[in-house]
């Protein structure tokens, strides 16, 4: 063995091994290199905190841990085991079967994970489901850094990305029900308008400049080697059509998956990143997005972390201990958004913090133990945490506030609210009340939708007239503003305190 090599010695969920790395490389590289997954949500320039390791009984950074002679290390949360949502609440399941007549593949392109279902369109069965982590995470958490990176020289990278994660899922969703490629007789396609830019190879430093406008517009059909660049299938491609920018086609699609009909006068939350919303009556239709940041999926909190087992996902505070509950029940890790909604509301109600959200002298500089992992490691929420959860709180709050005064609807007016993605399946709805983010007339009336934009895609694939609906949708939406409006900032502030709903 060279001088300057090493082998370091890991221990992960799946076990311990031993890979060999040069001596005083980055630790974080090292692991990608050796299929080690590994949180790492900036991209590896040490702001989200997530790439956590244990050498010598202390925690580093891998990003910012060079590799030293005879390494002993444990990592903390690895990507592999992230719970991915693939429900929605209409699914008619069917066998995995070579029995599929007509195949088409629904397929939801999210910022952090990635849907495929085989469906048969002659029944309308599901009769297969592939899901993983979109790779496009290691580049950074939300649509402006990988908008960033994508303009810096790293648009191929993430292209490629995308489409062989997408590729090889599609192989053995095939392989999966007997079904081969030449059979497959169209695919159809919903993401955020930067996702779906970054599938096709676009630029798209148009999406993160003022005005925020789409340069290229959407095509109504797509051959497969134009959106996955390859000749392994031959079908047509579909995309469901985004509103805009910062309103993707994920939210038109997730219209189509929630809308019972005409008579329906509702509200769609995303409470992702970018905080999507859409309200519609009838004919009309509004949409905005709001910068809600990443604290709702663990995102920008210092002991987050994704839908891993062993992140919090429920807290509870009984006689000033906090009870928690973690995915899978096993030992805690960290902190995912659910879990970071309740804590925010336990805290609150435990008084912990004011009605301005700082923390009480005990707590302001150290922080609140929430719990204690297998090792000894505390799971802490901090007064960084606090303000993180106010500022996302706030932007969907004002967003909604907006929506409603602009439609000219109140909130008893509304049949129904629909929660997507994984972070609006799992959140209590009492504690988002008690926290304000969403008003309390509101409770009764809202309902997780589960992953909406899947759904819609499936509904497309069953009924491909529903891509005229989409387009039609986009064409009547009318998109708010939200920083342009003059009550914004306003009700922003005035969200931004507890105790004042």
């Amino acid at each position: 063995m060279r001088d300057d090599i090493t082998v370091i010695k890991i221990k992960t969920a799946q076990g311990e091994r031993g890979i060999e790395a040069v001596i005083g490389a980055n630790l974080l590289d090292v692991l990608r290199a050796n299929d080690i997954p590994i949180a790492a949500n900036c991209g590896g320039r040490g702001t989200c905190g997530k790439c956590g390791v244990i050498t010598e009984g202390v925690r580093k950074l891998a990003c910012e841990t060079n590799v030293e002679p005879e390494m002993h290390i444990e990592v903390e949360t690895e990507e592999n085991s992230f719970v991915i949502v693939t429900d929605y609440g209409d699914k008619t399941e069917g066998e995995a079967s070579g029995d599929c007549v007509h195949p088409c593949v629904a397929i939801d392109i999210g910022t952090t994970t990635v849907v495929l279902q085989l469906i048969d369109t002659s029944n309308g069965r599901v009769v297969g489901t592939r899901s993983f982590l979109n790779g496009q995470r290691i580049y950074g958490e939300d649509v402006v850094t990988r908008i960033k990176y994508a303009g810096e020289g790293g648009l191929d990278t993430m292209n490629q990305t995308i489409r062989s994660g997408l590729l090889s899922a599609l192989d053995a969703l095939c392989a999966d029900a007997g079904i081969e490629h030449e059979r497959l007789e169209h695919i159809c396609v919903a993401g955020n308008t930067t996702m779906m830019y970054l599938l096709l190879g676009y630029r798209c430093e148009s999406l993160g400049v003022y005005p925020f406008e789409p340069e290229i517009a959407i095509k109504e059909r797509y051959t497969f080697h134009e959106t996955f660049g390859s000749e392994a299938f031959n079908c047509p491609v579909y995309l469901v059509p985004w509103v805009s920018a910062y309103v993707g086609g994920d939210i038109t699609a997730g219209y189509l998956a929630c809308c019972t009909g005409p008579d329906e006068t509702a509200l769609l939350i995303d409470m992702g990143t970018n905080g999507e919303m859409m309200l519609w009556s009838g004919d009309k239709i509004w949409c905005c997005s709001t910068a809600a940041g990443p604290a709702f999926e663990g995102g920008g909190i210092e002991y987050g972390t994704g839908s891993i087992p062993g992140a919090i996902s429920k807290v509870d505070l009984a006689d000033d201990k906090f009870i928690c509950e973690t995915i899978g029940g096993a030992s805690p890790v960290g902190i995912c958004g659910s879990g970071v909604l309740d804590a925010s509301a336990c805290m609150l109600r435990g008084e912990y913090v004011d009605e301005s959200g700082r923390m009480d002298d005990p707590y302001f500089n150290d922080g609140v133990v929430i719990a204690e992992g297998a090792s000894g490691r505390k799971i802490i929420f901090t007064q960084k945490d606090m303000r993180e959860i106010q500022l996302a709180k706030s932007a969907i709050r004002a967003g909604v506030e907006i929506m409603l005064k602009v439609s000219e609807f109140s909130a008893d007016q509304l049949d129904a609210v629909y929660l997507a993605g994984g972070f609006g399946q799992k959140l209590r709805l009492e504690s988002a009340v008690e926290i304000g983010l969403l008003p309390e007339e509101l409770q009764e009336k809202t309902r997780t939708s589960g992953n909406s934009s899947l759904g819609g895609c499936v509904k497309v694939c069953r009924d491909m007239k529903l891509m005229d609906d989409a387009y039609a949708l986009t064409k009547k939406t009318k998109e708010m503003q939200l920083n342009m409006h003059p009550d914004f900032q306003d009700l922003f502030m005035e969200h931004m305190m507890f105790g004042q709903e």
